[in-house]
C-alpha cells in the first residue's frame, strides 16, 4: 500500500504551506501487476474504465469506500492491484496497493535453507505473496519489492517462495526483514463485473 509521491507532496504542502488540497472526484483503477507509485500496469480492453468512488469520513487513520464500486464489461485478465486517481483518464495517481488480506512481519536469516520466518503466518502452498521493506531494515537479497511470488514449503511458522507455481525456492543470499502480504489474484472472464463492495477498499495513511 503506497501513497503516490504526488499526493505525499500535496499533503505536506497542505499541512505546512497553506496550499489547498482537494480532489473533486477520486477514481479507482485496476491493475494486472504491481502498480508501483505511478499506477503502471493498468487494465485495458473490454469496456474497462476507471470508476468514480466515494469514501466515508476518515477514522483511525484510514478511509473506506462507502458504496459499491463496480467495473462492468471486464476483459479476460487477472487483477492483483488498484490505484486511486484524480481523473477518469490520465491525471495524477494518488494511491496504489495490492488486493491483499494478511500482512505480517517476517525475517529471512536462514541462508542455507532459503527459509522465511513469520510465526503463525497462515499461508499455504500456492498462495501469492509480495514483500516490502519497512522504514528500518532492508529486504533479503534475492527478494524484490513489487514482485509476486508463490508460496512453497509452507509450515506453521516458516515458508519459502518461488517465482513459479510449485517451483524451486528463491535463493536468499543475505539476511533481511520487512513485511509480507498475501495478494488476492482475481481472475476475470470477458464480460465479468469486478466489485469492491462497500467497506472493502480501505486506505490507511500509514
Amino acid at each position: 500500500m503506497s501513497i503516490a509521491n504526488w499526493a505525499e507532496n500535496k499533503i505536506l504542502d497542505a499541512l505546512f504551506n497553506n496550499v489547498s488540497l482537494a480532489v473533486a472526484q477520486p477514481y479507482v483503477s485496476l491493475h494486472t501487476a504491481d502498480p508501483g507509485e505511478t499506477g503502471v500496469n493498468e487494465v485495458g480492453g473490454g469496456s474497462y474504465a476507471r470508476q468514480a468512488a466515494s469514501f466515508g469520513a476518515a477514522a483511525s487513520g484510514q478511509v473506506q469506500n462507502d458504496a459499491n464500486i463496480d467495473f462492468t464489461g471486464m476483459p479476460a485478465v487477472t487483477v492483483v492491484g488498484f490505484g486511486i486517481w484524480d481523473a477518469l483518464s490520465g491525471g495524477n495517481c494518488l494511491w496504489t496497493g495490492w488486493l491483499s488480506t494478511v500482512v505480517r512481519a517476517f525475517v529471512a536469516d536462514d541462508l542455507a535453507g532459503d527459509t522465511i520466518r513469520s510465526p503463525g503466518h497462515g499461508f499455504v502452498n500456492d498462495d501469492r505473496v509480495a514483500f516490502e521493506a519497512e522504514d528500518v531494515g532492508t529486504l533479503p537479497t534475492g527478494l524484490s519489492a513489487g514482485t509476486l511470488y508463490w508460496v512453497v514449503n509452507a509450515a506453521t511458522d516458516t515458508f519459502k517462495v518461488s517465482t513459479s507455481q510449485g517451483g524451486s525456492a528463491v535463493d536468499i543470499t543475505a539476511v533481511g526483514s520487512g513485511k509480507v502480504r498475501k495478494v488476492v489474484a482475481k481472475t476475470m472472464n470477458a464480460g465479468d463485473t469486478f466489485r469492491f463492495a462497500t467497506g472493502n477498499l480501505t486506505l490507511p495513511l500509514f
